[in-house]
């Protein structure tokens, strides 16, 4: 069987990445959960986010291998203390922020969870704004990226095609354009969870969803970002790629 044409799934739920506590979070948050239950997106939670707003320090050279949960300038969510998986991932890399450390956690626990729940899932970061229902995950060991500010007008009314990877240069690893809003199902989480484990944390999570080592698909505008250029991963407050 194909399973890439036959392979449908319902969507189990929709999970917001908040920082909890955070006001630029949970205001954002909040404008994310209203366009979740105006579209009627099926089983809306806020995921509470791992946390280094206060740190948001690049990471030193004698970090280097150790386990994620020692790492005691990041916050880790009351329902997630304990938790094993935490520990699987080692720091591979010198120049990440500590708030970058804490994004790529909070998408890598999404992705355990889609794994426990055996069903796909929703992830949506704060900043991203739903404009239709996605209910089935039709895409076998895929990810399905939902849309960006680049897809819609001041309408938002869906543009015609914009990849959905930040460079189509040769010779750059092309990557998931934001990791804002996107589904995943229990064979691609596997595979993330399995590359990350393996490599260790070796980068963003934006960019370790490359198409290069993992299928990235989009068959419509479900939602975009809605941070203008404001984040809570730099030092000076602006979202990484932005200029505005």
């Amino acid at each position: 069987m194909n399973y890439y044409n036959h392979y449908e799934m319902g969507v189990e739920g929709t999970y917001i990445i908040s920082i909890l506590g955070n006001k630029v979070s949970e205001e954002l948050t909040k404008q994310c959960y209203k366009s979740c239950q105006k579209v009627g997106q099926p089983n809306v939670q806020v995921f509470p986010a791992f946390d280094a707003t206060d740190s948001p320090i690049k990471i030193q050279d004698h970090d280097l291998g150790k386990p994620i949960g020692e790492m005691g300038t990041i916050k880790v969510p009351e329902m997630l203390k304990g938790q094993a998986f935490i520990n699987f991932l080692r720091l591979r890399r010198a120049d990440l922020l500590m708030t970058q450390i804490a994004c790529f956690l909070s998408h890598y626990s999404l992705w355990c969870m889609c794994l426990d729940k055996d069903q796909p899932i929703v992830i949506l970061e704060h900043d991203a704004i739903m404009v239709k229902q996605y209910l089935r995950h039709k895409y076998y060991n895929n990810i399905v990226y939902l849309g960006g500010c680049e897809q819609v007008d001041g309408s938002l009314h869906a543009k015609d095609t914009v990849p959905p990877h930040a460079s189509d240069q040769k010779g750059l690893d092309r990557f998931i354009c934001r990791a804002h809003a996107y589904a995943i199902d229990p064979a691609i989480a596997k595979n993330l969870v399995a590359y990350s484990i393996h490599h260790g944390l070796i980068t963003t999570a934006d960019a370790i969803m490359r198409c290069d080592m993992f299928g990235i698909v989009q068959d419509g505008v479900y939602a975009y970002d809605n941070n203008h250029g404001l984040s809570t991963i730099t030092e000076d407050g602006r979202a990484v790629g932005y200029d505005r």
